[in-house]
């Protein structure tokens, strides 16, 4: 059962802060903070300040997220327009670990800016990945609510993090593609993309 001591819940500013405890890249989007703008991050980061100690340390749950996310990113899930942009609305998922049958932490981004990392999670996070990738196989994308302006997802994009880099796979109904070149190879299902992802 979950407990709030297996949870982190922080926005988009505290995450920069956080992100600065954690050795190598910070791959999660913030959608609130334009981080490509040196300001926005500098205004950001003070905004985290109670997540460390006098001494610069992370303190208290951040101290544990912060820990477990040095396991290293494994994987991670996200919703795309056409042009392979990442869209807010929908799920955003990030697991990492030792490997990826042993997920330490998983870390869901929320189109407000609200990062949640839940230590422990039960296991299986990564064929719940997967899963999420075969509904999107198979039944494709909701149409976009009458009246709605918001972007309407094209493609979910499944990523894991290998020794050698990146690799990824781009879903749309009844189609997995590797997303990537001018003529992307084609996979007959989504089990034998996530075969290529794993070799």
């Amino acid at each position: 059962m979950e407990t709030a001591t297996d949870m982190l819940t922080i926005t988009d500013d505290e995450a920069v802060t956080l992100s600065v405890f954690v050795p190598g890249p910070w791959r999660a989007p913030l959608p609130t903070v334009d981080e490509t703008s040196r300001e926005s991050l500098v205004q950001a980061a003070p905004r985290g300040r109670h997540l460390a100690a006098s001494d610069g340390a992370p303190r208290g749950r951040a101290a544990e997220v912060a820990r477990r996310l040095s396991a290293g990113l494994r994987a991670f899930f996200l919703l795309a327009d056409a042009d392979g942009n990442w869209l807010p609305r929908g799920a955003t998922v990030y697991l990492y670990g030792p490997a990826l049958d042993a997920i330490e932490v998983t870390h869901t981004v929320a189109d407000a800016g609200v990062h949640y990392f839940q230590l422990d999670p039960v296991p299986g996070q990564w064929h719940a990945l997967t899963l999420l990738a075969g509904s999107v196989y198979s039944d494709g994308f909701a149409a976009r609510p009458e009246g709605s302006d918001a972007p309407r997802p094209v493609a979910a994009l499944l990523h894991v993090v290998r020794p050698d880099g990146i690799r990824l796979v781009r879903i749309t109904r009844g189609s997995v593609t590797t997303g990537r070149g001018p003529v992307p190879a084609r996979f007959p299902s989504v089990a034998e993309a996530v075969s290529w992802l794993l070799a």
